[in-house]
């Protein structure tokens, strides 16, 4: 008997749980994106994310080697961080860069203990002026969380996006950048936004 009112409880907070992410997804507003191709790179797909993008015109990927050197380094230090799968720089402006992680490996609590504390989370050692998240949704996805980070005194400017499917961020994308470009660079990041979508590409073996 003890044992049956147990897993009822358990059940119950569930079915709560559930009902509270369909209510709190319902309420995040679209956010509007000019996806204006002229202002982007070539698509590229990632199978294993299963999405394809564009970035902004005058980015050009690193060699994948490169980018698999940082992303074991990184893991060695943090086994439980994002894993860098992509890097991207900017062969006009300079010093600006934009990189792709996997975060299906992630634990949810993990990402989500970080977003509720953001502000302690991604600024530990205050290198960050100001820290600021907004909630939207857009395309294929549920839901985007936006992570604004600037020092102006330093002249720094990272946004981050986590992308969610089923509830749980899949992958997330920096875009890092000297911060006077940003009005400059605002349309191309808009459009590069909105380039990413799901691109499930079946194949049939005879």
């Amino acid at each position: 008997m003890q044992d049956n009112m147990h897993w009822f409880m358990k059940l119950k907070s569930g079915i709560i749980l559930v009902l509270a992410a369909m209510m709190m997804a319902s309420c995040i507003k679209e956010r509007n994106l000019n996806y204006d191709k002229a202002l982007l790179e070539n698509e590229i797909g990632n199978n294993n994310l299963m999405i394809a993008y564009r970035v902004p015109a005058g980015y050009k990927m690193v060699d994948s080697d490169f980018t698999d050197s940082i992303a074991k380094l990184e893991h060695a230090l943090d086994p439980f961080a994002e894993r860098r799968i992509a890097i991207f720089v900017d062969t006009l402006l300079g010093n600006a860069n934009i990189s792709l992680y996997d975060m299906r490996q992630l634990p949810y609590e993990r990402t989500e203990d970080r977003l509720d504390l953001y502000k302690a989370a991604y600024n530990p050692n205050n290198q960050w002026e100001s820290i600021e998240k907004n909630v939207f949704k857009y395309g294929d996805f549920e839901k985007i969380v936006e992570l604004i980070m600037v020092n102006e005194t330093q002249n720094r400017r990272l946004q981050k996006y986590y992308f969610y499917e089923n509830g749980k961020a899949q992958f997330s994308v920096d875009y890092y950048f000297r911060n006077d470009y940003y009005n400059d660079l605002k349309p191309y990041i808009d459009a590069s936004l909105a380039s990413f979508h799901k691109d499930v590409q079946i194949i049939i073996s005879r």
